[in-house]
Order: structure tokens, then sequence, then C-alpha cells
């Protein structure tokens, strides 16, 4: 059964995903993998994934914790 993201945002186990999530995409291998070229709009391409990768971490987070009851 298919969880709306409403019901996803309502669920304890959310913080231990976007904590599992964070590790992931910032270790080693992935961040490999994003470094594809020596820049984007003159910035590194490994720090405007970070950054990317960071913002939409603390963005989820943020987003959970205000609505979840």
């Amino acid at each position: 059964m298919a969880l709306s993201a409403k019901d996803l945002l309502g669920q304890d186990e959310f913080w231990i995903f976007l904590f599992a999530l964070g590790v992931v995409l910032l270790n080693w291998p992935a961040m490999a993998l994003a470094y594809s070229g020596p820049t984007i709009f003159g910035w590194p391409s490994i720090l405007v994934y970070i950054i990317t990768v960071w913002l939409l971490i603390v963005a989820a987070a943020y987003a959970f914790d205000r609505w979840h009851p």
C-alpha cells in the first residue's frame, strides 16, 4: 500500500530514513559520482552537489518537524 506524503511525514521512522539518506548521499561513492566536471556556473560541481543535498535534507527535516504532531 502506497503512503501519501502526509502519511509518510506522520511516521517516526522518517527521522531514521532522513539520517540514512544523508549518510548515503554525503558518503564517498555518491560524491564521487557527483563529480562530473570542473564547474557548474563557475562553482565546483562537488560543492554544488553538497550544498544541494544539505539544503534538501534540512528542508525535509523542517517539513517533518512542522507537520509531525
